[in-house]
């Protein structure tokens, strides 16, 4: 007779027996008749489909008990995430304070606010003879007749 096979306690459908000795008493077959063997095979047959249907209801059933705990987590999760947004709120991008003083004529993207660093555009433009007042944005007006003295 072969041997029983042993659940483990976390089995992943459950409430498996530890021993199926522990529930069934098998009788010895060798002094039964063949109507008793007939009878035995057949109930085996119809217990089996039994079993096996339960087995998908069982099946079945732990099924949706997963995908409810699936579902349980993700809301868990957005709701950790929630609480997680709004204490660490996403860091507000600061807009640029300073407006572009000087820019590239020949390149009207290129442009410098005057402070920090002279960008590698400019620093060419001037070693190569340029002036720096040539790439203002706003230059000063010049007086438009030198008859005015400005008084």
């Amino acid at each position: 007779m072969p041997q029983a096979r042993e659940y483990g306690e976390n089995e992943i459908m459950g409430d498996a027996p530890q021993s199926i000795e522990h529930r069934l008493i098998l009788p010895t077959l060798d002094n039964m008749s063949f109507g008793d063997l007939r009878y035995i095979a057949d109930s085996i047959d119809e217990y089996g489909r039994e079993v096996q249907a339960m087995l998908e209801q069982k099946r079945e059933e732990r099924i949706a008990e997963l995908k409810a705990q699936v579902e349980a987590d993700k809301a868990r999760t957005a709701a950790t995430e929630a609480e997680l947004a709004a204490l660490c709120p996403a860091p507000v991008k600061m807009a640029n304070p300073s407006k572009p003083k000087y820019q590239d004529p020949a390149k009207p993207e290129c442009t410098w606010a005057g402070k920090g660093k002279q960008p590698g555009w400019l620093k060419e433009k001037l070693e190569a003879g340029a002036s720096l007042d040539d790439f203002l944005i706003d230059k000063p007006t010049a007086p438009s007749s030198s008859d005015d003295q400005g008084f």
